[in-house]
């Protein structure tokens, strides 16, 4: 982990510096330049500390960064740009500075940062990586924050997204629902109804796939998006990616017969009944949607985040989408999902807070829900009219009912790519579906038992 990265880190820095001093009399020189220009750093340090709240006692501007995927994104990101164009605008003495790192980069760019003290006063995250974001000690409790009345009114899913062991150390900013988005207009084309069971989800990709168009696209891109979408498939086969047993240590499905199940299911819709646009392992999220927009494909296994990316890009396709739940197997739950803030301890946390809460309010967060498919996260706003009445998220909303809490295990981020090399190897040929179950079973072994390890 991080921490234990950063300990070592430091244990060779002071190693090097002991050896430095136990050279003999001609090293003494250098080591008293170097305490003296430590002695220089830590002052210049705190003076710029003690500059910068001299500067917010006395009501000067204070400039407070943040890190965030959506800004990137459409139509999410023209939404979040107005959002700090219009706080930065209230005059009241902060001023947000944003910078956009994909999705998919987001954890590496914070494993980066940490290293060298260098976080955001605030950032986004995937709250699938909140134990790892805590473990590496990069979140604050936002209860001391914000107060704990206002954390008592996000709803509850979305609150235990962003915690661990009950205590919350996100503020989660829009969560989802996995399920199946599908054109309306296509199934009444081809008169076929929505399915119902995966071996009828199977029959109606088949059914729609001739003369260049497709039942359905994957994102079988090895990232975040492919992977994400993949779990959503084998949580209703069955798998527990990580269970935590009784006696404290951590136990996985991975390579069970139900991983094995899942993962045949999965790349025969492509590696058998060939219901898929060509290129499947190159389909980023991206590339599947434009898929779907444009008719190639008539259903996709997604978040229901894929409404407003999809009629922003096709605004001719609104009110011909639909959504069903994820068929189920086994079981039938919805992975919430969901991106939220997370506040850097000791940087500027009131003033990120106050920045979060302008998000947050009510009107705000239902004019992003409605642009985007993504759910809101405030109580208050979930049960509005305007989100319940949405017949695209029908489906979403109708999966959301049996949620699907995710595993609180340190080193969680890794899994992605574990799923996403399984999936892959598959569709490549390069592995059978148990040589590939096989090779994810140990990977995921090895998460539990760094886990267990502490």
């Amino acid at each position: 982990m991080v921490k234990k990265n950063l300990a070592i880190g430091l244990s060779v820095v002071m190693a090097a510096s002991m050896l430095a001093g136990c050279g003999g009399k001609e090293a003494a020189p250098e080591t008293t330049k170097a305490a003296a220009a430590e002695t220089q750093q830590t002052e210049a340090a705190k003076t710029e500390g003690e500059t910068e709240a001299a500067k917010e006692s006395s009501g000067e501007n204070v400039t407070i960064t943040y890190i965030s995927s959506t800004i990137l994104e459409s139509p999410e990101g023209d939404f979040e740009k107005k959002c700090i164009e219009e706080f930065n605008a209230l005059g009241n003495g902060i001023t947000v500075e944003v910078e956009g790192v994909s999705a998919n980069d987001l954890m590496k760019k914070y494993i980066t940062l940490a290293t060298s003290d260098s976080m955001p006063d605030f950032f986004l995250a995937n709250m699938l990586d909140t134990a790892t974001i805590v473990d590496m000690g990069l979140a604050a409790e936002i209860a001391p924050i914000f107060g704990q009345d206002y954390v008592d009114g996000f709803e509850s899913v979305s609150l235990a997204s962003a915690s661990v062991d009950g205590v919350a150390y996100g503020a989660p900013w829009f969560s989802g629902a996995s399920g199946i988005v599908y054109r309306k207009d296509i199934f009444d084309e081809k008169g076929v109804a929505v399915p119902k069971s995966w071996d009828e989800f199977v029959e109606v990709s088949k059914a729609l796939t001739g003369d260049g168009a497709y039942g359905n696209t994957l994102v079988g891109a090895n990232n975040g998006s492919g992977a994400g979408r993949f779990q959503y498939v084998i949580r209703n086969f069955g798998v527990d990616e990580f269970i935590l047993g009784d006696d404290g240590k951590w136990t996985t499905d991975i390579g069970s017969q139900k991983y094995i199940d899942a993962l045949r299911a999965y790349t025969d819709l492509d590696v058998t009944y060939h219901t898929c646009p060509p290129g499947v392992i190159e389909t980023d999220y991206p590339t599947a949607v434009n898929l779907f927009s444009s008719g190639k494909a008539a259903m996709l296994i997604t978040g229901s985040n894929a409404i407003g990316a999809i009629t922003s890009q096709v605004p001719e396709l609104k009110g011909k989408l639909g959504s069903f739940p994820v068929p189920a197997v086994e079981r039938s739950v919805s992975t919430p999902g969901g991106f939220g803030y997370f506040i850097t301890p000791g940087k500027h946390e009131k003033e990120s807070a106050e920045f979060i809460k302008f998000m947050l309010e009510k009107e705000r967060a239902l004019e992003f829900s409605v642009m985007t498919g993504r759910l809101p996260t405030r109580t208050e706003t979930l049960d509005d009219p305007s989100i319940n009445d949405m017949p695209e998220l029908a489906g979403f909303l109708e999966a959301r009912q049996t949620v699907y809490e995710t595993p609180n295990i340190p080193g969680y981020s890794e899994i992605n790519d574990v799923h996403g090399q399984a999936y892959q190897s598959v569709f490549t040929g390069e592995s059978t579906v148990e040589e590939a179950a096989a090779k994810a079973q140990k990977r995921a072994q090895e998460i539990c038992d760094a886990a267990n390890e502490g």
